[in-house]
């Protein structure tokens, strides 16, 4: 593995040479300078580095020294070690007897940015492989092999945690998926797309069941700390918790449905949970697999005849009262006279009695599968 390039050799050049105001080289495994104070000597062959590399021990250079050898200046040049092993040297320009005291800092200061840079590289790794993993996931259990099951267990990932799929839309993405990041558990999992972040996010269980309420307060706090402190608005969808493993694909699909169906049905909310949505899901799923027919031209007829949507209104508020009458009439602000009426006109306009269960079932359906078209 080359752990020296070009970017992390100037990286360590500017940051010692800040510590000490000399003249620092960086020079990789071969003896080429990849980083300098002086930006001339870049990409140049620098032979007291070479001759550290083969005795892997540091080497002084003195002023006739100097003058013998190809592309150097006085200094003194000492190895860079990670894992015991000469990566890289790094040289300090100067009279040796002036710069000696330096060699120890500067070699340390050296190691410890590239211990550094390698850490966090293999941090970006893991949280890569595991954004991959999860992905993975959410697709489905029947690809994944033993291998995967090694990678998970090594990134300390336990997938006995019962989890449920959330998708969470936000404005302003950068910072929306920051403070999203920072929110998450140890055990939440989590995958980045260009318009939406996916979260198998943990949850707690009650004698086996699945406390919803615990998660929906959560992401209803979520949705107003966004508002609060980043003023940015979000839409969050939550699929349905299932008991096994390759339930979490089915949880995911769940969170894409309720989101598309709910966004259409109910754009002025904010979160949507699959529980809610059953029925306009169905109907959204039977017609992606083109088996969902229509129900009856019910829903054209009223809008044809309906120019101010007051049946169409009426009809909704309706079944959401559960057909009860005062209800109905003190969220519309009319007469009960007036109800009947637009309900008699309904029934005369579409053939369907909606104060008729199974009329009333399929003057609903046929509204719901015009709104999630």
């Amino acid at each position: 593995m080359r752990f020296l390039d070009q970017s992390l050799a100037q990286e360590i050049v500017n940051r010692t040479m800040d510590i000490i105001k000399r003249n620092i080289n960086v020079m990789n495994e071969k003896g080429v300078i990849i980083g300098s104070g002086d930006k001339k000597r870049i990409d140049s062959i620098h032979e007291g580095a070479i001759k550290v590399i083969e005795s892997q021990s540091g080497f002084e250079i003195n002023e006739f020294e100097a003058q013998q050898l190809h592309g150097v200046k006085e200094g003194i040049n000492l190895p860079i070690n990670f894992h015991d092993k000469v990566v890289g040297v790094i040289g300090i320009t100067g009279k040796p007897e002036e710069i000696r005291n330096y060699g120890a800092l500067v070699k340390m200061a050296a190691e410890m940015i590239l211990q550094q840079a390698v850490l966090i590289d293999e941090m970006q790794w893991d949280e890569r492989l595991k954004e991959e993993l999860t992905s993975q996931l959410m697709q489905g259990t029947e690809k994944l092999n033993s291998l995967y099951f090694e990678r998970m267990k090594r990134l300390g990932i336990n997938l006995d945690i019962p989890r449920v799929a959330i998708i969470v839309t936000v404005e302003n993405q950068p910072n929306g998926y920051k403070w999203v990041r920072d929110k998450l558990e140890k055990e939440d999992l989590y995958v980045m797309h260009p318009d939406h972040i996916v979260l198998l996010k943990k949850v707690d269980m009650t004698e086996k069941k699945w406390d919803y309420s615990q998660t929906v307060n959560q992401m209803e706090k979520w949705a107003a700390g966004l508002e609060k402190y980043q003023r940015i608005h979000c839409k969050i969808a939550i699929g349905s918790w299932h008991p096994a493993l390759e339930g979490l694909s089915e949880s995911y699909r769940e969170a894409v449905y309720t989101l598309n169906v709910g966004e259409k049905l109910d754009p002025h909310k904010t979160i949507y949970f699959f529980k809610e949505y059953k029925l306009p899901i169905f109907l959204a799923r039977a017609n992606q697999l083109g088996i969902g027919g229509e129900i009856g031209p019910y829903f054209q007829q009223l809008k044809k005849q309906d120019k101010k949507g007051e049946l169409l209104e009426t009809l909704m508020v309706y079944v959401e009262e559960n057909g009860d009458v005062n209800k109905a009439v003190g969220r519309l602000f009319i007469h009960r006279n007036t109800l009947r009426y637009r309900l008699e006109r309904i029934a005369e306009l579409t053939n369907k009695d909606p104060r008729n269960l199974k009329d009333l079932l399929e003057l609903y359906l046929s509204i719901l599968q015009n709104q999630i078209k």
